[in-house]
């Protein structure tokens, strides 16, 4: 809904698949043959190479003007795909952006004994070995990913709301604008919107709003959205 409101005022919209999505998907290799991706399998630092497509696919259309948006775990990947690759965008908008590595470590009490488990997996050349119970009770992960997400020196730890508040190092890289925004029905961490402010250290455009009475899929407020991002767009266009 965000992208047709957009496109009808002109703005165009291109909404990239990854390796990242879905719980488990097979994506057609080059010669044929099929890889078994989706989160469950995935390496977070490996979106990299997925937004460079995205970027590359919009100017091979024509855009001159580009702006990366995430929404949950994606804007993990905008911030992270930023910090190493400072592209020539004309800003950021991060929906519902959370603290990955504090809300799983609030949630699962045996975090460490699964990091324990998944790097057994690894030493014993069994990296998509599934562990052994499912991670928040929603779906199963393959040793790599968990050790790759959770480990203490893991890149996804960027939004650190709650899991670590000195490590911002990521985030701190951010010059150009940025609009975010949560709803006020979210779990506490997607709601801290005013320290994301604080550390946006370099960003001289930063804004944010909760959005009120929804939840992570912004549920009939996809209108209201719409214009806010049409909005900040403009003013971008002005300044």
């Amino acid at each position: 809904m965000w992208g047709k409101l957009l496109v009808e005022k002109n703005i165009g919209f291109i909404y990239e698949h990854n390796r990242g999505h879905s719980i488990e998907n097979d994506i057609v290799m080059k010669d044929g043959s099929f890889k078994r991706c989706g989160c469950m399998y995935e390496i977070f630092d490996d979106c990299v190479y997925d937004i460079d497509l995205a970027i590359q696919t919009a100017k091979d259309k024509g855009y001159k003007k580009i702006i990366l948006l995430g929404h949950s775990y994606g804007c993990n990947k905008v911030i992270y795909y930023y910090y190493k690759k400072h592209p020539n965008i004309l800003g950021i908008i991060l929906a519902s952006a959370p603290d990955m590595i504090g809300s799983h470590f609030a949630q699962s009490d045996d975090y460490k004994e699964l990091l324990k488990e998944a790097k057994e997996n690894i030493d014993n050349n069994e990296p998509e070995k599934l562990l052994h119970k499912m991670i928040e009770d929603y779906m199963y992960m393959s040793s790599k990913t968990y050790y790759n997400w959770y480990n203490d020196n893991s890149e996804l730890n960027n939004l650190p709301v709650i899991s670590n508040p000195e490590r911002w190092n990521q985030f701190e890289t951010i010059d150009v604008p940025i609009l975010t925004f949560s709803g006020s029905k979210e779990e506490d961490y997607y709601l801290h919107l005013d320290l994301l402010k604080d550390k946006a250290i370099r960003c001289k455009n930063f804004e944010y709003k909760i959005i009120e009475n929804t939840e992570h899929t912004y549920k009939n407020k996809e209108t209201e959205i719409g214009n806010l991002i049409l909005n900040w767009i403009k003013k971008l266009e002005i300044d």
